[in-house]
């Protein structure tokens, strides 16, 4: 029989007689380990998101010149005020890299995606067997290789997830005030652990449970979002931002990440996957007060593919009870073995991204570089004439020159006008009227995709001229633009 254990780190091994202690992890607690280390893994990719060039940019901002309050990236939006949502983050990120430099930053994202594993395997405790709770951890490790990216919704991630150990009586509630502080200062989607607090505390009551530990909780999140959303560098302006950016859903519904998933790629086939263990798992067993929170989470990513990750973690306590069990081993069974490993495990845990994050730390093999190196050669650099070129250029472009306001537009769409956002989806789209748009934006360079039809358009019909040309990106400059000769291929 397996010995009664309390989490992954008591002790405990099958036998005739009494249970002999074994001291250190059982075998759940090595196994979280083991996810802990895929977690590093993932986190300790080269950095080559879009979004978190711009916080990078934004925190070296704040380190040299103080917080921001106007934007100096770009040459459309530039001194317009703003409110930086991920303030905390960029600043986080900017400390880093000046102590550490981008390698501190790589190790930064493994231990925070490391973490993140460890606690989605925590949440997974009430699974009958080992071999159920490996089942449910699948998916949402391939989930997370693809979108636990190094953005500050990582962070919140991490914080969502804590949110729910509490919740399931892993600590104290108080400590959600501490949350709550840092939530609202990492990313804008705090609102959403208030939602999970109170669809976990509407389902108890539908059990006819009562949801002491979820209002207590729930009072302490609100608390510490409040504190930090009244003391912090923008002031109150900072609670209202996501609502503010909900706003601009007209705009907000041509961005990919803010559509609905299509299930033609594989993160989101394993997102559909534990949908369709969800399905199995509450024709088994559930209660609302986990199914609700999950039920809403899963239809706000089935909306917005941003929530898919957001979704998986608020599924997996369901799939864990809802499961059958899948073998005989235990999360609880320990040995002298298991303990072994455990040790050899806590020390790769630490070791293994000092070994995995080498240089180059950053990933630009989407991002037109050779263009650029060619624009500057050419003396037509984007921090000197004004280029048009697409939304995630920008955010490279704010890396690249920092505040000297290279960049025409970039994916912080709750800062620019409407009127921008309208003319960077014509060029997009090549649409109709796009040589109006091209005449009135003030661009004397194009920066773009040499697939596009843009390119072809605005070199055989505006009669703009080439300078840089490959298979992937094209620099076309107005005739009277010096420096630019016609034709003058570099690539």
């Amino acid at each position: 029989m397996i010995a009664e254990i309390a989490g992954d780190t008591a002790s405990g091994v099958r036998g005739r007689g009494p249970a002999r202690r074994v001291d250190g992890p059982n075998l759940g607690g090595v196994v979280g380990l083991c996810m802990a280390l895929i977690g590093t893994v993932i986190g300790s990719q080269r950095l080559s998101d879009n979004s978190f060039l711009t916080h990078l940019a934004t925190g070296r901002e704040m380190i040299a010149h103080g917080f921001v309050h106007r934007d100096v990236f770009t040459w459309t939006s530039q001194g317009r005020e703003l409110v930086v949502q991920s303030w905390l983050a960029s600043l986080l990120y900017g400390f880093v890299e000046q102590i550490a430099g981008l390698g501190g930053l790589r190790l930064l994202m493994a231990a925070t995606a490391g973490l993140l594993a460890w606690i989605s395997w925590r949440l997974s405790d009430e699974a009958p067997s080992l071999f159920t709770r490996l089942v449910v951890m699948a998916p949402v490790l391939v989930v997370g290789a693809v979108m636990w990216s190094e953005r500050p919704l990582l962070i919140a991630l991490v914080l969502f997830g804590m949110t729910l150990l509490v919740t399931r009586g892993r600590g104290s509630p108080v400590w959600m005030v501490v949350i709550g502080v840092i939530w609202i200062g990492v990313h804008g989607s705090w609102p959403l652990g208030l939602v999970l607090l109170a669809g976990r505390a509407i389902g108890a009551r539908l059990d006819h449970d009562d949801p002491v530990r979820e209002l207590r909780a729930l009072k302490w999140l609100g608390a510490g979002i409040l504190i930090g959303g009244v003391f912090n560098p923008y002031g109150p302006r900072l609670l209202a931002f996501p609502f503010e950016l909900l706003g601009r859903r007209e705009i907000l519904s041509n961005v990919a990440e803010w559509r609905s998933p299509s299930f033609d790629v594989l993160y989101a086939r394993a997102f559909l996957v534990i949908v369709i263990m969800l399905i199995v798992a509450v024709t088994r067993r559930w209660s609302w007060r986990t199914l609700l929170p999950a039920i809403v989470f899963v239809a706000a990513a089935l909306v917005s593919r941003r929530n898919i990750p957001l979704a998986t973690l608020a599924v997996i306590p369901v799939l864990a009870a809802g499961l059958p069990s899948l073998g005989r081993l235990a999360s609880g069974d320990s040995s002298e073995m298991t303990r072994r490993l455990g040790h050899v495990l806590t020390v790769l845990v630490v070791v293994f991204p000092l070994l995995l994050v080498r240089p180059p730390n950053l990933d630009l093999s989407q991002y037109p570089v050779e263009a650029v190196d060619a624009m500057e050669t050419a003396g037509v650099s984007p921090a000197v004439v004004h280029v048009i070129h697409p939304d995630f250029v920008g955010n490279y472009l704010e890396l690249r020159y920092g505040d000297a306001a290279a960049a025409w537009i970039d994916d912080r769409y709750e800062l620019h006008k409407t009127s921008l956002m309208a003319d960077y989806l014509t060029l997009f789209d090549a649409g109709p009227g796009w040589r109006e748009v091209l005449d009135r934006s003030g661009g004397d360079v194009l920066l773009w995709p040499t697939d596009k039809p843009l390119t072809q358009l605005v070199r055989d019909v505006a009669g703009w001229h080439t300078l840089w040309a490959d298979a992937d990106w094209t620099v076309l400059c107005r005739p009277d633009v010096i420096g630019c000769g016609e034709s003058s291929n570099l690539g």
